[in-house]
């Protein structure tokens, strides 16, 4: 990856807005941001990204192939971008998948539909990354629930946004100390 990388994540989470706008334009749906309470959306959205963030590194240190898996996508997804180039990336994923996703996707199927196409959207190359999909329909069924809950899409996008970029920064951190540390 690198700064292009992260141009190019720009303008496909951005069409990704664009395409959930015009979706919900054409059909009617609301897009509601922040809901009838921006705090509190906000808090559950952090405390959200801190219990993914907290089963994950679980799961790295409990489970030997989710720790071969990272170990696998890490040099790819944080080798050649900065800190601040990997916080963008989170924010413009955490954006536009909420937004497609729970925006439009959600409100015009439900939150099993939509959950299922949100794992389908993150199956790896091969079967190993199984594993990746499922937990991308269970995070999809947990930033579904974020969303009814607060009737915005601030705790979704924060939870998301949140949860990439701890995660990334944690990997970008250890690619320097040894595939020990996650």
């Amino acid at each position: 990856m690198g700064p292009r990388f992260v141009r190019f994540a720009a303008v496909f989470y951005g069409l990704l807005v664009v395409t959930a706008a015009v979706w919900s334009g054409l059909r009617g749906i609301e897009l509601p941001v922040f809901g009838p309470r921006p705090m509190t959306g906000l808090l559950l959205g952090l405390a959200t990204a801190a219990g993914t963030l907290s089963t994950s590194l679980l799961a790295y240190r409990l489970v030997p192939i989710t720790r071969k898996l990272a170990e696998e996508l890490a040099p790819t997804l944080v080798d050649g971008t900065d800190r601040a180039g990997l916080v963008l990336l989170a924010l413009f994923s955490g954006i536009g998948e909420e937004v497609f996703f729970r925006g439009a996707v959600q409100q015009e199927f439900g939150i099993v539909i939509s959950s299922i196409v949100f794992g389908l959207a993150h199956v790896g190359p091969d079967r190993r990354y199984l594993l990746w999909t499922a937990w991308a329909v269970v995070a999809g069924v947990v930033f579904g629930l974020l969303f009814e809950a607060t009737g915005g899409l601030l705790a979704p996008v924060t939870a998301h946004a949140a949860h990439n970029a701890a995660t990334l920064l944690i990997w970008k951190r250890s690619r320097g100390r040894g595939p020990e540390t996650p």
